[in-house]
């Protein structure tokens, strides 16, 4: 496979995380592989991103350029040194509804740069895959419930300097569904215009295991089916509080009879684990790894992970 970069983009609530993951395990049987989720410590790209500069002025947007540019190039170096593929997520077109729906680039410059980024990186060979719905507010809706009230606010919270209402009226919510859906219908027209490798996966059935098949299939990579290990999530359930925490710190482990897996309520109200190897379990779409234990204090856990939280590598006792 000659590809070492592969980019998984789009809109909130598509499945970025979770398919990047899925391929990252995919490429890794067969070769050195390494996945950065989008919200990893020090992420290459994403940590301080576009921070060179202000966003409304054009000496900003123009120190932004020179400085994301480099960024790309110590990215492409560390990946050619490390001699391993790198998939990771929303860092690329995803920086249109971070960034430039802010500032005052245009169409062309938006285009320009991004064909800056594809010269830079192009000896990677990269893939580019975006992930899309054609109903992002259905799908949007449907993430609401899973990640609560206060990543509805996020996602709807007014935004007058939002491009969009250069030419529209703020009503009320639905004005912020129609931006998001906006966002999407212009990354979509990037996407098109972009001179490499690339794929565009309606996720609407989230037909997860087939969209990965497609991803695999595109790099001339084999396919693996990968069977879950039998695992009894009964012993694992339960309250369990940070060694040096309090109860504001509480990581709570429950048993989804529907899905038949483990979730907890940490900073979403529900997050799906799955079980990677005796007393493993992982959080779906996170960089995270819980390793249990049971000893003479009880059952118990330590983080293990590359997510930019300050539960790296602590341990959370049984209450």
């Amino acid at each position: 496979m000659n590809t070492k970069l592969i980019i998984v983009d789009g809109p909130s609530s598509v499945g970025k995380s979770s398919i990047s993951k899925s391929v990252y395990k995919q490429i890794s049987l067969d070769q050195a592989t390494y996945w950065l989720h989008e919200e990893c410590e020090n992420h290459p790209i994403r940590f301080n991103e576009f921070s060179f500069g202000a966003l409304d002025t054009a000496e900003g947007m123009e120190l932004n350029r020179i400085g994301m540019l480099k960024k790309w190039m110590a990215f492409r170096d560390s990946i050619i040194s490390s001699g391993k593929v790198c998939v990771t997520e929303g860092c690329l077109l995803h920086a249109y509804d971070r960034y430039f729906i802010h500032s005052l680039w245009n169409e062309d410059d938006i285009l320009t740069y991004y064909a800056q980024v594809l010269e830079v990186i192009g000896e990677l060979n990269p893939l580019i895959v975006f992930l899309y719905r054609p109903d992002l507010r259905k799908s949007l809706e449907k993430a609401f419930i899973a990640r609560g009230q206060w990543w509805r606010d996020l996602i709807l919270r007014r935004d007058d300097m939002h491009v969009y209402f250069k030419q529209h009226v703020y009503v009320n919510e639905d004005s912020m569904f129609d931006a998001v859906a906006f966002e999407q219908r212009k990354m979509l027209e990037i996407f098109d215009r972009l001179q490499c490798s690339k794929i565009k996966i309606d996720t609407s059935e989230e037909q997860w295991e087939q969209y990965v098949q497609d991803i695999i299939s595109s790099l001339d990579s084999k396919y693996h089916n990968i069977e879950p290990p039998a695992c009894d999530m009964q012993p694992y359930l339960g309250t369990y509080r940070w060694q040096n925490g309090t109860e504001a710190d509480d990581w709570i482990i429950n048993y989804d009879d529907t899905n038949q897996c483990l979730y907890t309520s940490l900073f979403w109200p529900y997050m799906p684990m799955r079980c990677l190897a005796d007393h493993v379990f992982e959080l779906i779409s996170f960089p995270v790894e819980l390793h249990f234990q049971q000893d003479k204090n009880g059952m118990q856990f330590r983080v293990h992970g590359n997510y930019d939280w300050e539960y790296n590598d602590q341990l959370f006792i049984r209450v």
